[in-house]
């Protein structure tokens, strides 16, 4: 486990009502009650880096307590976004470093947790992982492109480097994004009506349910007559707005962002768009609503947000214009967000599988990630872009 450093740092969980609660940690106790709800939470004054693995302690008035080992103190990055997020370092051109990191004599201070799936349609309180905070001997499963991207910063900082990963394979960007940062723009009407269809707490929602029910009804009885005539059972209706789907507006969010926030990090990386690779410009509302929801979400106006451009794909079609349309609009949110917004460019980038989709350097992309946060929040006098504006 890594916790960020020179931060305060919000340490919470649940207990029985007006419990009380200790965290224990580097020479600070700190007390909390829980609430009505069973919620507490406690924030450490700010930490010093630190590389020695040292044990957190939580124990309540009753003598019930948990133990958290080999804690180190240093950065933490969110990462998060679709399936080339998602891949191994062990199945890309990270390979190589992630079995050097793995073999080092001394342990590489790089921790990685994978937040476990959850879909849903409020916010959830609990995350959960399969393993929880890995070590690095364990790097080739750890995300490639968050592996290069911390590595990087290790090699440059010399300190501890955490990776909070909340990605999904073939997810769409708006599955990520905050319901009020949905609701809030504009031009994502859209999205956040599929949303409130969904919400039997919304007016929407209520008359949307209501005939939902009405038409189940008179289905069933279409499709008894049907079957016991030994005809054609007709088409079962859809529940209404995201109700019935576990990738929609706001699920992923709701279910595998919301409850690690407001984990204390420095900032985020993000790659997605093959999902979205239809959507055109409204794809740069979208973007904006995700970098305002989180920003929002963990109280950072200026939450460090740096991404990778779509990646070339397949062979050249003059027919088609692939990915160029998505990659237009990304450089267009690029342009239009530039307070601490970062765009790595992959175009130049070519893969071992160039038919791929999941192409095989992730490598250099991470690295590239790394430099804008190098350069933008540690003061290294280093060029972390190209000629692009």
């Amino acid at each position: 486990m890594i916790l960020q450093r020179e931060s305060e740092v919000p340490i919470w969980g649940f207990d029985k009502p007006g419990n009380q609660v200790t965290v224990e940690f580097a020479g600070q106790a700190k007390t909390a009650v829980a609430d009505k709800n069973g919620d507490w939470m406690v924030r450490l004054d700010p930490l010093m880096v630190s590389r020695e693995e040292r044990g957190l302690e939580v124990k309540n008035n009753l003598r019930e307590s948990i133990s958290l080992g080999g804690v180190l103190v240093g950065e933490v990055w969110f990462s998060s976004g679709q399936s080339n997020m998602v891949w191994t370092a062990g199945k890309s051109m990270c390979n190589q470093v992630a079995q050097e990191i793995a073999t080092s004599e001394e342990d590489v201070p790089i921790r990685e947790i994978n937040v476990n799936t959850v879909s849903a349609l409020y916010p959830q309180r609990k995350a959960t992982s399969d393993g929880g905070w890995k070590k690095a001997s364990g790097a080739s499963g750890f995300s490639a492109l968050s592996l290069s991207f911390a590595y990087e910063l290790y090699k440059e900082l010399q300190m501890p480097i955490g990776i909070l990963l909340s990605a999904h394979s073939n997810t769409r960007i708006e599955a990520f994004t905050q319901r009020e940062a949905i609701e809030e723009h504009p031009k994502l009407t859209g999205d956040a009506d599929l949303i409130h269809d969904a919400d039997p707490l919304t007016d929407q929602g209520r008359n949307a349910y209501e005939r939902y029910y009405s038409e189940l009804k008179a289905w069933q009885v279409e499709a008894g007559k049907n079957a016991e005539a030994g005809g054609k059972i007709p088409t079962r209706p859809n529940l209404p707005g995201i109700a019935g789907m576990w990738r929609g507006p706001s699920q992923f969010f709701n279910g595998k962002i919301a409850p690690v926030i407001p984990y204390a990090i420095r900032g985020a990386i993000w790659c997605q768009g093959t999902s979205n690779g239809n959507d055109g410009r409204i794809y740069a509302a979208r973007m904006e609503a995700l970098v305002k929801g989180w920003r929002d979400a963990w109280g950072m106006p200026e939450m460090p947000f740096y991404f990778t451009q779509m990646q070339c794909y397949g062979a050249p079609d003059p027919d088609s214009i692939g990915f160029a349309d998505i990659r237009q609009v990304q450089h267009l949110f690029f342009k239009d967000n530039r307070d601490n917004v970062g765009m790595v460019v992959q175009s130049d980038l070519n893969s071992a599988r160039p038919g791929g989709i999941h192409y095989y350097n992730k490598l250099h992309p991470g690295m590239r990630m790394a430099r804008w946060a190098l350069a933008k929040q540690y003061g290294k006098d280093i060029a972390c872009t190209g000629p692009i504006n």
